[in-house]
């Protein structure tokens, strides 16, 4: 009987631990999808998930609500699913030194928006146009606070299931493993689901499931469920609606043959008719006419081009317009490369000479770099992703796009007698932004980029480097439509952008104060809480927070978002690139379990040693160098360089957990200290991403320090 409730108790443990992980990353996506500050701040949400697991695992039995968990899970599907008619779409996180498309605290057009906005417009009609800005700020950031409040409250709930089934299943380090195995199956069926591109109201069934599975009253709850899941059907039956592994699509027609495409709500691209026969049928396509034909009328002949960031289409169509006789169009969102090929009214992806890859830009550039590829131009599509890279970091998917590093990727693959790259971009208002790119392909090239605007289309400018630049430069001097920009946007002393600091959208002019005191806001109310809990839960523990294991979590995050993104100038920002790394991490905590509970390993002090050095070799590396190497090779080196640190804290932190009297405290704790790490990626903002390695490095010291003043006051606690 014994045995059969404890094989029930690791079953639950196992089974809540994968629905607990899943759950965490389908409501962090869904929320970047509906609410844009989610979309730019995954990491925010990332956080009140992680409080509200540590909380709750450390409260454990004593918290134990299975009756609230559905309720609140249901209040914020509902808020997700009538987001719109909440007028949430478009809340946008107010700070002056973050830019969000259509939403800055910044932004020329933001007070006519919100005049023209049903129910905002009435609201605002008496406030002053130059208070509308930060009263609909203040109005965000209290709402954003609220739903982060939920997504604690939901995850509190998880926690403390985890939690109770922690102090239940023995020993710790095995309790331990089957919570990794759960979280591994997590990662892996959301994998699944982001790889058949299935709608949200697919999302949520595993969840409810689980908590059918658990509840007290299933006849009830299995009717509550059903309705939830209805009113998403009902509120997500679009015919034009698609999800991708990125973006929630709508498409809405534009004209008889053309379509605008928004992700996440927001503006992303048109498919446009540019041909002849389209621009006689509107008159108004003149101005993106010129803009997509503008690179393939600066070079002397184009027979073979490169897009990045082709999209649905529009610079591939104006690429065989021109005659090119090869066009290879790189995309990384397959679902926006499939409307495209489906849709374009000029049926560019059609042709047999085009090639399309579904890839990320970067990545791309290693694969043809080593085949000794050349191209004739190479242009960069309007790439703005709008969103997050991972739920692990404030970065975009673009960011490593707009690198001095890639931006020399891109050069070296050009004809070296006459290519030319061209980079589009949509400036608008954002000079900064115009000036660091300016910036950045000077420092790549050698050369003073020509930077032109060709229309007034969606404010964008061109920027143009590369062996042709002195033809380019030719074919648009005398050219009345052409506006030269040149001497307005170089010879700034802004930042460039480079791989270690990415940020193309950093404001020089302007501290991401709300931002930072948000974060510390978010610290300081986690305190509190564990303070508060852990007043209430008490079990007579000499140390209720266990510090090596906070720190260790801490110092962990670190190296987590470091490695994904040293991986991701390796092998692409893809989804693929973050499931692989998470799966990966999942597996090695599972195998150095594995080996510290049947095998005897180094001591700590010496494994606190070993990943030291690793850490100082990640550091040291210059993983930019290394995309010059072929495909296995690179995997190797780059693979094995992030994967050392990750070895060694992962047996270290086996082998606290080896001991350990409380699981839940100790796993608890750890959690929570995952909460101070994602606070401080903060901080690459200021000392780049490499210096992360670093960081890390002290707070592993101080998770070991805490560790010998543990042992010496408490020895029978943990392992000596």
């Amino acid at each position: 009987m014994r045995a059969k409730r404890y094989a029930a108790a690791g079953f639950r443990l196992f089974l809540f631990s994968a629905v607990a992980l899943y759950a965490e990353v389908v409501l962090i996506r869904w929320m970047a999808a509906e609410i844009r500050m989610f979309a730019y701040l995954k990491n925010f949400a990332l956080l009140g998930a992680f409080l509200g697991l540590g909380l709750g695992m450390m409260k454990g039995e004593d918290g134990f609500r299975r009756q609230r968990a559905p309720w609140l899970l249901i209040a914020l599907v509902l808020i997700l699913v009538f987001s719109p008619q909440l007028h949430l779409t478009r809340l946008f996180f107010p700070d002056p030194g973050i830019y969000q498309w259509g939403g800055s605290l910044l932004s020329p057009s933001l007070v006519a928006a919100v005049r023209a906005t049903p129910g905002l417009g009435t609201i605002f009609r008496h406030v002053p146009d130059a208070l509308v800005p930060w009263l609909l700020g203040a109005a965000a950031l209290l709402v954003g606070i609220a739903l982060l409040g939920l997504v604690v409250a939901i995850f509190f709930e998880f926690g403390c299931w985890i939690g109770a089934l922690l102090a239940t299943v023995n020993p710790p380090l095995t309790a331990y493993t089957l919570n990794l195995v759960g979280s591994l199956a997590g990662t892996l069926f959301y994998a699944v689901l982001v790889f058949f591109a299935l709608p949200p109201w697919v999302w949520v069934i595993p969840i409810f499931a689980c908590l059918w599975y658990v509840s007290a009253n299933r006849h009830r709850d299995v009717w509550i469920f059903a309705a939830a899941i209805g009113l998403c059907l009902f509120a997500g039956w679009n015919s034009r609606v698609h999800w991708s592994p990125y973006y929630r699509i709508d498409l809405r027609p534009l004209g008889a043959t053309s379509y605008t495409l928004s992700v996440d709500y927001d503006f992303h691209q048109d498919m446009l008719d540019l041909s002849a026969n389209g621009r006689e049928k509107n008159s108004t396509l003149s101005d993106a006419q010129r803009y997509y034909d503008f690179p393939f009328g600066i070079v002397p002949a184009c027979r073979r081009a490169l897009v990045v960031g082709a999209g649905s289409g529009n610079d591939v169509a104006a690429a065989l317009r021109a005659g090119c006789s090869q066009v290879d169009a790189v995309e990384i969102d397959p679902t926006i490369a499939k409307l495209g090929q489906a849709l374009h009214p000029e049926r560019p992806y059609k042709s047999t000479s085009v090639r399309r890859i579904i890839n990320d830009g970067r990545a791309y550039f290693h694969q043809v770099r080593g085949a000794g590829e050349k191209y004739d131009l190479i242009v960069f599509g309007l790439v703005d992703s709008q969103t997050a890279l991972s739920v692990m970091s404030s970065l975009r998917l673009e960011f490593f796009l707009y690198s001095v590093e890639s931006f020399q990727e891109a050069l070296s693959l050009l004809d070296p007698r006459r290519g030319v790259l061209v980079v589009g971009f949509s400036v608008g208002w954002k000079d900064w932004v115009a000036q660091r790119i300016a910036n950045s392909l000077q420092l790549a090239s050698g050369q003073t980029p020509l930077i032109v605007k060709t229309a007034d289309y969606v404010g964008a400018l061109s920027y143009v480097v590369g062996p042709g630049l002195e033809f380019a430069r030719s074919r648009v001097e005398g050219n009345r439509q052409v506006q030269d920009r040149t001497l307005q946007y170089t010879h700034t002393d802004i930042r460039p952008v480079r791989d270690d600091w990415p940020f193309l959208y950093y404001n020089p002019r302007r501290l991401p104060v709300v931002y930072l005191c948000s974060l510390l806001l978010l610290l300081s109310g986690g305190a509190l809480l564990v303070r508060r809990v852990l007043k209430k839960a008490n079990r007579g523990l000499p140390a209720p927070l266990d510090w090596p294991m906070f720190f260790m979590g801490s110092a962990f995050v670190l190296v987590e978002t470091k490695n994904l993104s040293q991986l991701s100038i390796l092998f692409g920002s893809t989804w693929i690139t973050n499931a692989v790394v998470f799966s990966s991490i999942f597996v090695m905590a599972i195998l150095a379990n594995l080996v510290v509970g049947r095998t005897a390993v180094a001591s700590l002090p010496t494994l606190y040693g070993f990943l030291g050095g690793a850490l100082v070799l990640s550091y040291l590396v210059p993983f930019s160098a290394l995309t010059v190497f072929p495909p296995v090779l690179r995997a190797m080196l780059g693979g094995g360089i992030t994967a050392l640190p990750v070895l060694f804290s992962s047996l270290i932190f086996a082998k606290l957990f080896e001991k350990t009297r409380r699981a839940d405290i100790a796993l608890g704790s750890n959690v929570l200290g995952g909460l101070f790490g994602g606070a401080t990626e903060a901080l690459t903002i200021f000392t780049g991403i490499k210096a992360m390695a670093l960081i890390a490095i002290l707070v592993y010291a101080v998770s070991g320090l805490s560790y010998l003043m543990q042992t010496r006051e408490r020895p029978a606690t943990v392992v000596a």
